[in-house]
């Protein structure tokens, strides 16, 4: 017969194996969060760092998913001071997100602009010398890169998932469309794909922004900063209400 006496001792160890379950995945994101600065996406680098830590397999409902793993990335960049806390409005969430592109490397010889953000920052400029008053696609070309921080497998679902709601749905639009864009920069893109793109409302803007994202890799380029695209982008919001 089970006693009270026993069913106390029951429920204490389900609370200890819970809070040895949320120790471990604290651990696994903090470790995770390192491997992201040290160049590896967040879906591999969770992988790499559940095997260091529980030193075996870990099943995927106990592991931090991407979004514990890059709020671990974002605390270190805090801690160092390369980015200030970004907490607050919409805008200031998405800047929150794009700022852990600064650890995402890139090939030197194809990219000499360094890393993704500086590449974002230069995107965003390019496009905003074209549409200065469109926030929208400004919001994609600072966007566009962000699954790769995050799983460089399926970027582009990455970025969509990890943006959600603090985007429009044109802006999503524009993201998902850039891989269609590029191959009509490219000369690239099927003869029925490149008729839809161009048919679509929203084509022409798909194809400026792939055309930023082709010359947004300059060195030495003059871009804005992450926190004074920010600016912009809250100031064209502010100019529509």
């Amino acid at each position: 017969m089970t006693t009270p006496q026993d069913r106390g001792h029951d429920a204490d160890d389900g609370s200890t194996r819970g809070a040895d379950r949320d120790r471990l995945r604290q651990r696994i994101a903090e470790e995770a969060a390192r491997g992201v600065g040290r160049g590896s996406d967040a879906r591999r680098a969770t992988f790499r760092a559940a095997r260091r830590v529980a030193r075996g397999w870990v099943p995927d409902d106990r592991l931090p998913d991407a979004e514990e793993v890059c709020d671990g990335v974002r605390r270190e960049l805090d801690a160092t001071a390369s980015l200030r806390p970004l907490v607050g409005d919409r805008f200031d969430a998405i800047a929150s997100v794009v700022s852990i592109l600064v650890t995402v490397r890139q090939d030197p010889v194809r990219c000499p602009e360094g890393d993704a953000l500086e590449h974002s920052l230069q995107v965003f400029d390019l496009v905003h010398q074209e549409r200065p008053f469109d926030e929208e696609l400004l919001t994609a070309a600072l966007v566009h890169d962000v699954g790769r921080a995050i799983d460089r497998s399926d970027p582009v679902a990455a970025t969509l998932v990890a943006l959600d709601d603090l985007i429009t749905p044109r802006t999503k639009w524009l993201v998902e469309s850039l891989p269609a864009a590029r191959g009509h920069v490219e000369q690239t893109l099927g003869h029925r794909a490149r008729k839809r793109l161009e048919a679509h409302p929203d084509g022409l803007d798909a194809i400026l922004l792939a055309e930023a994202d082709r010359r947004g890799h300059q060195r030495g380029y003059p871009a804005p900063s992450l926190d004074e695209a920010i600016a912009i982008l809250r100031a064209i919001e502010a100019d529509d209400a």
